[in-house]
């Protein structure tokens, strides 16, 4: 215990941890799984006949979010609703998440064929990042670094991973940026902030909480302000509003939490998983009040908190839905645990590791 103590106190050592086990988990999907499946291109949106030949096309389906994401990532500036032989559904709540599938295309060089793989590095490369981050915040925590663990190693980003999501892009950016905040690094939080609103819209909580300090003040005007003009600009670009995507996701607490369990689509998946964030949910309230965290951080969690009983029974029907819309809850959760000394952080800690591993076994039995 002394040598991983004093020895392998280092942010290397969650990124070369995080690393390998989402390689093995990658390397397992392919051997199961042909790499253009992942975007989960169906025949609903997409002509098989017109997209990338090395896209997998599903038949008989609608399937889910990862192939508009693959479809902006073959071309950022689209201005068409139908390219590549795919229809984009509802462009204009796409393409406001823009970070990651733009990400995608550069790291494919512009050449489609190679977006099928970018997508699955961005999000790989991602993670790694994470354990680099999370592995920071625990030091500045007095914590050791394979705690940073609790944070890459976050059940539902096997989801995100597997599917070709943006929450991962989103944890990511909105994680260096409160990193920033920590170090004091105040204009440079509020541009890694700003990115994560682009990357996916519910980051914009993480900003408004921080008004709740009021030396952030000036940090949170720019993330805002940017979240403000890239909505307009989206409704400039495809000459038209939010559409009844946002608001379809969107309604009384806790009604789709009943009305998802309800329905009983995989049920024992989503009793698993829903036991583990509201088990989740308990360890952060007994530690919330003697954790060291900012104001900022606590008052996000429980903004992420409230919209995730605010979700409709489209999110709630399956974990593979709501796993991915807890992720900031879960992040800012775990920074308040991380900056508490009871025991409660390291149960936490275990369960969530112990859950990833049973999630990512469950993943190759479906």
């Amino acid at each position: 215990m002394n040598f991983v103590k004093n020895h392998l106190n280092y942010t290397a050592v969650p990124v070369l941890v995080t690393a390998v086990l989402y390689f093995f988990f990658l390397l397992f999907s392919f051997n199961k799984y042909d790499p253009g499946i992942f975007p989960q291109a169906a025949d609903y949106f997409a002509n098989s006949e017109q997209v990338p030949s090395n896209l997998v096309v599903l038949p008989n389906s609608t399937w889910y979010d990862g192939q508009f994401y693959y479809r902006i990532a073959l071309n950022p500036l689209t201005r068409d609703k139908e390219e590549f032989g795919i229809d984009i559904g509802s462009p204009r709540y796409r393409h406001q998440r823009i970070i990651y599938p733009l990400l995608g295309w550069v790291f494919s060089f512009g050449e489609p064929l190679l977006v099928v793989y970018s997508l699955i590095f961005v999000n790989f490369l991602i993670l790694g990042l994470i354990g680099y981050l999370a592995g920071n915040y625990a030091q500045l925590s007095k914590r050791h670094a394979i705690w940073g663990l609790a944070l890459s190693l976050y059940p539902g980003f096997i989801y995100t991973l597997s599917r070709d999501l943006v929450e991962i892009t989103e944890a990511g950016l909105l994680l260096v940026g409160l990193l920033l905040l920590e170090k004091k690094k105040d204009t440079l939080a509020s541009t890694f902030l700003s990115l994560a609103i682009l990357a996916k819209e519910t980051a914009l909580l993480a900003a408004v909480a921080l008004i709740s300090q009021k030396k952030y003040w000036r940090v949170a005007i720019v993330p805002i302000a940017v979240y403000g003009i890239w909505q307009l600009l989206m409704n400039w670009w495809w000459q038209y509003g939010l559409d009844s995507s946002t608001r379809v996701n969107i309604g009384f607490p806790i009604v789709g939490i009943i009305k998802g369990y309800q329905i009983g689509y995989e049920p024992g998946r989503w009793n698993v998983a829903f036991g583990f964030l509201l088990l989740f949910f308990v360890f952060v309230l007994i530690g919330f009040q003697k954790s060291e965290a900012g104001k900022h951080i606590k008052t996000a969690w429980v903004f992420y908190a409230i919209l995730l009983t605010c979700l409709t029974k489209n999110v709630w029907v399956e974990s593979l839905a709501f796993l991915r819309a807890a992720s900031l809850f879960y992040l800012t959760g775990t920074l308040i645990l991380l900056k508490n000394r009871s025991p409660i952080s390291f149960i936490n800690f275990l369960v969530s590791i112990a859950f990833w591993t049973w999630l990512a076994i469950d993943w190759f039995n479906r």
